[in-house]
């Protein structure tokens, strides 16, 4: 069985942007006439337009796709992922190739593909961990947002619909949805210059696990002690004010955003920032705190982007959020002061 992906059409937006995949049946290229004809890897073509990886907007996958395929008796639960699991498709010429040859399968079974990136290698200390081979049902993956946010990853999965292996199968399409939540911020009304020198979101969860088709992670473990912080150092020369043209400068975007678990946010959850200012000739860092949690914004959803404008005025520290689709959709603007 030949697998050749076709690019698939293409949903853009301002803000995001849906990952298409399509698959087709054919050979790896040239390289591969030495396969037998029965037993060749899949070829892939990934359509991405706008994919956005740690906040910022690429034209391609950066990283690898790992994937997994069931074939069963019509009508029956998938099974185990017995045809493929955690096959890595990587970057080959203009398209993607699978490491490994897959045989066709029987025809008048049915099949299913899913797919997760970025791909995992499930050995020592994996960043992804996926449920066995063995195991009966959708792909089970389990993920600990790192400390380190220059390490976290924009976490995505899809899957196809269920196919007939008695048809061609000339076009599967799938779609990679973000499954975590991007946190930004921006600068709002400062009126007092100085630098924001760290940026920290503590009493979070940071462990969960999600099976590949459902609508919500099981999130494990407290969030006790939990924090993340980034260090931006970012100088405030003089007053800013939100409404002013040169307002909501980014302070932590892009490289610097945080992504998270989407999650119900915790009673205890806090914003921290450690602001340095000279005040009357001295100059020290201070620590200004808020709760994160709120009426208007009580948990973070994945697929968003939460854009938190932070204020500081006479050392108190103050916020709004703008929440926007991270894939298709609206924006919503969320008024939030402490």
């Amino acid at each position: 069985m030949i697998l050749n992906l076709r690019k698939a059409k293409q949903h853009l937006w301002k803000v995001g942007m849906l990952a298409l995949i399509s698959l087709v049946l054919s050979a790896c290229g040239s390289d591969d006439t030495a396969t037998p004809p029965a037993y060749q890897p899949l070829y892939f073509s990934f359509s991405t337009g706008d994919m956005t990886t740690r906040g910022i907007p690429e034209t391609t996958l950066s990283k690898s796709v790992g994937m997994a395929a069931y074939v069963f008796e019509n009508g029956d639960a998938l099974g185990t992922p017995g045809y493929m699991w955690n096959e890595e498709v990587t970057k080959s010429g203009t398209g993607w190739c699978t490491s490994n040859g897959y045989a066709k399968p029987e025809t008048g079974k049915s099949m299913k593909f899913l797919a997760y990136y970025p791909y995992s290698e499930q050995s020592g200390n994996p960043s992804i961990l996926l449920s066995d081979h063995a195991t009966s049902g959708p792909v089970v993956i389990t993920y600990e947002v790192p400390q380190d946010v220059a390490d976290q990853q924009d976490v995505m999965t899809g899957e196809s619909a269920v196919l007939s292996t008695s048809d061609r199968n000339d076009l599967v399409q799938m779609t990679l949805h973000h499954r975590l939540s991007a946190i930004q911020f921006v600068t709002g009304d400062i009126g007092l210059s100085g630098k924001i020198k760290s940026i920290s979101l503590k009493n979070i969860h940071k462990k969960g696990t999600y099976r590949l088709g459902d609508n919500a992670w099981t999130l494990q473990g407290g969030t006790n002690g939990v924090s993340f912080t980034v260090s931006p150092d970012y100088v405030v020369e003089h007053i800013t004010l939100a409404s002013d043209a040169d307002g909501r400068q980014p302070v932590a975007t892009n490289e610097n955003s945080f992504l998270m678990l989407p999650q119900a946010i915790p009673d205890d959850a806090k914003m921290v920032i450690e602001y340095e200012a000279t005040i009357d000739g001295t100059t020290a860092v201070h620590t200004l705190e808020a709760n994160l949690k709120n009426s208007t914004v009580p948990e973070w959803q994945w697929g968003k982007i939460y854009t938190y404008q932070i204020s500081v005025v006479s050392l108190a520290l103050e916020y709004e959020v703008v929440v926007h689709d991270w894939e298709l959709g609206g924006v919503t603007d969320v008024q939030m002061k402490i």
